[in-house]
């Protein structure tokens, strides 16, 4: 039926509607009689008795309960009020929902105000710590503690070099260090001096940083030595940490300019035009969304939390900026050991973390090895903060088999929003969820779900999510196009807002609780990073043998992974390692896909548009990156490689694996190279792998560091596929 269609047109025959709808799931008819029984899940009678026209939805219970069968004729009860008033309506403008419901779900779902902060910024909180708790302890990496005072006083000192570099209030200046003690400095220097900071993550190829700081006109970098020769532009001063905490801890207080309104931090995502979107967030609605956290779940100075997330991730923030904000310690892993998942166990034990906060995807690799060694490392786990990415219904469960009274918290939102926007506190699963569900809005922030023409649906009907309130950014810096395109005012009734349109689409549960249904485009998130397939597809489309090309998601083994498709120019023919190498050269190792396809052409439907269900089926058992049939001298030899070979199967879903295989060439990365390690071995560390990524070097550096072969373990798959602590088909007696 003709959206644009009138009621008029309707009722003199003009369109058809159909007495009896084919769907198996939804009838309606205008029958003379109620049947006994609903002829399908939900049936819709309409009969006349005269004058009278009356209305029975009949429903299957088990689908359906009485409170939403209510509601959808409460919703039908206002559709007939709304034609019945204008006949020329058209019929896309028709609304279900009475004056009731829709203040119930603009005011009602949004009642959030709460007396937070005011007039504070973000390293105001780590100063006022510093002056309470001096010595108190702040960072812990390694062997080494600092406490508030050192940290706060170096911070000083470092402002005090930037301003006589030149930098100023309203100024971005990058910064480029691995998590660290002087990273934490760093961020309070630059806040400090009234600038704000643009992080630039050490592993980003030299291209992508150079294009995050021409585009941030950053003012100044601050780095390490080490660092320094890899950063491009020497138009800029560049300040390096090097002994910055050798000075002694005396020294003056550096005043600083900053207010709540002004940036206080740009951080990147993906953009769909090949270049990194630059995102400008002020203090204000940061130190909104910590405030709300920290009071929410009592965060106090005896709190220790474990710093995983990149300083390019905005749950970064919370980590360095927001534990310590009420005087709590930052565990730091070693340099060496950021991506060892048996040594962030380690550290969890050893400093009784209390405080788990990640994308959802750190905490799995943790909880897979835990289960497959039977460690114990959150005996003093009380809280743990999930965001970023889909949460496995199951995990909650998982993680409380270790640590059965902490709370586990769900969050939901954007960067462009202020770090997180809902929240969802898990207290039960429910073994018909789908998903965890993404929760209410957080202290003074609010969401609203509207169709195309951006008006409130009903509870129960998917639209798109638009978030509102403290947390927003200013916007995309000095993006004035993009920023219009995502971020607009917006008024209906007496709700007057300004909205930031996500491209997620949601909807309402009757109680107000937001469930995440998926996305209006091909944006993905891949372990918590948002990835605009867009901006993968334009940097392949720039080598110059490829004429055309599409990424998509899918999903492998309940993992998203990127798989790229490219058709070459006529007379070449380039080889995927090739065209994986070209985009690494401007991609972070997140962006890059597992596999690169070569095709022909790429797949068009009836309407000559893009046929993404027909590259999906392309490869639905990833034969790009399946080998030939191994020969004999190709099958792994002995216990090692067999069982090397088997969990690289498992984790990676290819086969089979051959003596020959590489790990990173048949699509592995930092995240399943974790996942694998516990496999093979809880001994076994990230650089080892990294230098001996094929099955017999490995094979042989185990051997040689004399670690005992596993013996096969009869363990049967569960019901979902999954071992019995997710181990592969070997372990350790």
């Amino acid at each position: 039926m003709d959206p644009g269609a009138t009621v008029a047109e309707l009722a003199a025959g003009a369109v058809t509607l159909p007495t009896e709808l084919g769907s198996p799931l939804v009838a309606f008819a205008h029958d003379s009689a109620v049947p006994d029984t609903p002829r399908a899940e939900l049936h819709l009678a309409i009969i006349r008795q005269g004058s009278i026209w009356q209305a029975e939805l009949r429903y299957v219970p088990g689908l359906f309960g009485a409170e939403t069968a209510e509601r959808m004729l409460s919703q039908l009860r206002t559709l007939v009020a709304d034609v019945a008033r204008d006949s020329a309506t058209p019929v896309s403008r028709l609304s279900l929902l009475g004056p009731e419901e829709m203040e119930r779900i603009l005011v009602g779902f949004n009642d959030t105000v709460t007396d937070l902060p005011h007039g504070t910024c973000l390293h105001t909180w780590f100063e006022m710590q510093a002056t309470a708790r001096p010595d108190a302890t702040a960072v812990v990496q390694g062997a080494r503690s600092w406490t508030y005072t050192w940290i706060d006083r170096a911070a000083d000192r470092l402002a005090g070099r930037l301003r006589a570099s030149g930098v100023g209030p309203g100024d971005r200046v990058g910064l480029c260090l691995e998590r660290s003690a002087e990273l934490l400095a760093a961020i309070l220097a630059i806040l400090k001096a009234g600038a704000a900071y643009v992080p630039l993550d050490p592993d980003y190829p030299e291209q992508r940083l150079a294009a995050m700081l021409d585009g941030t006109s950053c003012a100044a970098v601050v780095t390490d030595a080490a660092r320094t020769a890899c950063l491009p532009g020497a138009d800029r001063p560049t300040l390096v940490t090097n002994g910055l905490f050798d000075e002694p801890v005396e020294g003056e207080r550096l005043d600083s300019t900053a207010g709540p309104e002004d940036l206080c931090y740009v951080i990147h995502t993906s953009g769909s035009t090949g270049a990194p979107k630059p995102i400008a967030l002020r203090h204000r609605g940061v130190v909104n969304n910590i405030a709300d956290l920290n009071s929410r779940f009592e965060v106090s100075p005896s709190d220790r939390v474990l710093a995983l997330s990149s300083p390019s991730f905005d749950m970064s923030v919370y980590e360095f900026l927001g534990i310590t904000a009420v005087g709590g310690t930052v565990i730091v892993p070693e340099s060496e050991h950021t991506k060892d998942v048996a040594h962030w166990a380690l550290l969890c034990a050893r400093h009784g973390v209390t405080v788990w906060n990640s994308a959802p995807a750190l905490l799995e690799l943790l909880v897979d090895y835990l289960e497959h060694t039977g460690e114990r490392a959150f005996d003093a786990l009380r809280l743990v903060l999930l965001g970023g990415d889909w949460v496995p219904v199951s995990l909650p469960d998982r993680l409380h088999a270790f640590a059965p009274d902490a709370r586990f918290a769900v969050m939901g939102g954007a960067t462009e929003a202020s770090i997180h926007s809902t929240l969802y506190e898990v207290t039960t699963t429910d073994p018909a969820w789908t998903s965890i569900p993404y929760g209410r809005p957080m202290a003074n922030q609010r969401t609203y779900i509207l169709d195309d023409a951006l008006r409130p649906v009903p509870p129960g009907v998917v639209g798109e999510l638009h978030l509102a309130g403290t947390g927003l950014a200013r916007g995309y810096l000095d993006r004035p196009d993009l920023t219009a395109e995502r971020f607009h005012d917006w008024s209906y009734g007496a709700v007057h807002d300004r909205l930031y349109r996500t491209g997620d689409l949601a909807r309402y549960r009757p109680d107000g609780v937001l469930e995440l249904i998926g996305r209006k485009d091909f944006q993905v998130k891949v372990n918590g990073l948002r990835i605009e397939l867009g901006e993968i597809e334009a940097v392949l489309r720039s080598h110059p043998d490829i004429k055309d090309s599409v990424v998509m998601a899918r999903s492998d083994g309940g993992r998203q992974r990127l798989v790229g498709c490219a058709v070459p120019r006529p007379g070449t023919a380039p080889e995927p390692a090739a065209l994986r190498a070209h985009l690494a050269k401007s991609l972070p190792a997140f962006m890059v896909p597992a596999a690169v396809l070569v095709l022909d052409t790429l797949p068009l439907n009836a309407n000559g548009k893009l046929d993404r269900k027909a590259i999906g089926a392309l490869d639905p058992d990833r034969p790009a990156l399946k080998s030939a049939p191994a020969t004999t001298d190709d099958t792994p030899q002995g216990p090692w490689e067999q069982h090397i070979a088997a969990v690289w199967t498992e984790i990676l879903n290819v086969e089979p694996v051959g003596r020959d295989s590489d790990f990173f060439a048949l699509g592995g990365d930092s995240m399943t190279a974790l996942r694998c390690l516990a496999r093979i071995d809880p001994g076994l560390r990230w650089p080892e792998l990294a230098r001996h990524s094929t099955v017999p070097a490995l094979a042989a550096r185990l051997t040689t560091m004399g670690h005992t072969p596993p013996t096969p373990r009869l363990d049967r798959p569960t019901s979902d596929g999954r071992r019995p602590h997710g181990g592969a088909s070997t372990s350790k007696e």
